[in-house]
């Protein structure tokens, strides 16, 4: 699961000495990165299942509540400094101490001030409630998102081994105590209490562990100048979270009962799906900030990249649309079998999705912000526009074409920005093999889907196996994957 190797522990120097090209770095921190997602949101998983049996509907509605709080000002917390980082930090590797110095002040002054804002809402709970102290209990973690800007670090280095191993092992320990505290009826207040502590503890290790591998201070970094840079790409990132979640704000007003569960559900599993390619150009960003000046190698690392997507994340969403009905019963229930025909539609903007996170973060790389702003703006307008008008008449069926609709304006109009920085033939020369794999394994699928087990065993097998024959496995992400060398060759048919 970690593809970097243990040598990208150490000084700066070895690292780029040892780590091979730019691609393979890209490619072990994408793989660490998606490994990380997975686990971490298997671990989430089984704690929520296990405390919402031990809590019970009244108690996890007090800590649903408090955590859902938590979750929506730590995601303001983050108001453009890791994009900014990401990018600016790739471009200038002597400038990384001064620049996460200034990224702790400004970001840890913006974060004290969202932990002030927990604690007022804490009051006005009251504080002598649980959901109060659930509130209170929070605050303090919420401050210490002032130490996310050291997360960047592993990142433009290319060492998300161990930012991984610090992740997945306080989530770890974090769920065992969690249910612990759970089982032994403590009640929601601990809960919360733990997390908060797990939260704080990882913050601090992540930071202590970055700045242990930094180079000497070669410099400073204005706070102003970081907010100048930070504040649009945090502008952009609140845009792009307004247009792709207000049709289930708006449905709220429109629509109630099965619909809207069925519709949460759905967009709640997109949301997921969607994060395992956001989670790739998380790890990609900062290769695209270092390259974005020379136009060949910036369209060398997007044609690899666009592989990766075509082998993981397009099939991810063909997948989905096919086995809805068995990923609805084992997730949800079949009580949201009525969800099924949304998931569908909604696969079709998890798709454009994949495009649009790609050139998406090309122009954050190339410092697009005006185009981004414009573009995110058309978003909102006809999304909002569109759900007011349509969804009155045909109801939660609209909001999700909209949503598609949507995804299709962003993704061309990026598209069309970059027309002139991009060579999109290479791109399609590397599209068409796992393309041709995913509708073989879709057609195979197709043919036995009364049985959705057997037809999602026998479509996956049928995918990996024309793969091979086509040999469309990307040779650098296979060999991050850790298969034999041996086997490697037989696949991809090189020496």
């Amino acid at each position: 699961m970690t593809g970097d190797p243990e040598a990208a522990d150490g000084p700066e120097t070895a690292d780029s000495q040892q780590s091979g090209t730019l691609i393979h770095k890209v490619a072990g921190s994408a793989v660490n990165l998606v490994g990380q997602f997975g686990i971490i949101t298997l671990l989430s998983a089984i704690s929520t299942i296990a405390i919402t049996r031990l809590l019970g509907p009244s108690g996890f509605g007090v800590y649903g509540a408090a955590v859902a709080v938590s979750a929506v000002l730590g995601a303001v917390a983050d108001f453009g400094f890791s994009l900014m980082l990401s990018r600016d930090m790739a471009e200038d590797a002597g400038a990384h101490r001064a620049l996460l110095r200034s990224g702790y002040e400004v970001a840890g002054a913006w974060s004290l001030l969202l932990s002030g804002a927990m604690v007022a809402l804490a009051l006005t709970a009251p504080l002598s409630s649980q959901r109060g102290l659930s509130l209170l209990v929070l605050a303090p973690s919420m401050a210490f998102n002032g130490l996310n800007p050291a997360r960047v670090f592993f990142l433009v280095t290319y060492r998300t081994g161990r930012l991984v191993r610090i992740d997945v092992a306080t989530a770890l320990v974090q769920m065992i105590v969690t249910i612990a505290v759970a089982a032994v009826h403590l009640g929601p207040v601990a809960v919360a209490a733990v997390v908060s502590a797990g939260t704080i503890a990882n913050s601090v290790i992540v930071a202590i562990a970055a700045h242990r591998m930094l180079a000497p201070q070669t410099g400073t970094f204005s706070r102003l100048e970081l907010i100048r840079r930070a504040a649009p790409l945090g502008l952009v990132a609140v845009m792009t979270k307004v247009y792709l979640t207000i049709d289930l704000v708006l449905l709220g007003w429109y629509v109630s009962g099965p619909k809207l569960g069925d519709y949460a559900a759905a967009s709640k599993l997109l949301t997921v799906l969607a994060g395992v390619a956001g989670t790739v150009m998380t790890g990609v960003l900062p290769a695209l900030a270092s390259t974005q000046r020379i136009r060949e190698e910036l369209n060398e690392l997007t044609e690899r990249v666009w592989h990766w997507l075509m082998v993981s994340a397009v099939p991810m969403f063909v997948a989905v649309a096919l086995f809805a009905p068995l990923i609805i019963d084992v997730a949800f229930g079949h009580r949201y079998h009525d969800a099924v025909s949304l998931i569908r539609i909604l696969c079709v903007a998890g798709g454009v999705t994949v495009v649009s996170n790609l050139v998406g973060n090309i122009m954050v790389a190339k410092r697009r912000m005006r185009q981004l702003f414009f573009q995110n703006l058309a978003a909102i307008v006809l999304n909002v526009g569109g759900n007011l008008i349509l969804i009155p008449r045909y109801g939660v069926y609209a909001a999700a074409w909209m949503t598609s609709v949507t995804e299709v304006l962003v993704c061309s109009a990026a598209i069309i920005s970059l027309r002139r920085d991009l060579h999109f033939g290479p791109l399609l020369r590397v599209s068409w093999r796992p393309a041709l794999a995913t509708i073989l394994g879709s057609a195979v699928a197709v043919l036995v889907i009364g049985t959705q087990w057997l037809a999602l065993a026998a479509g996956g097998a049928v995918f990996l196996i024309a793969l091979t024959v086509l040999r469309a496995w990307p040779h650098e992400l296979a060999l991050r994957l850790k298969l034999p060398a041996s086997l490697l060759s037989r696949m991809v048919g090189q020496p």
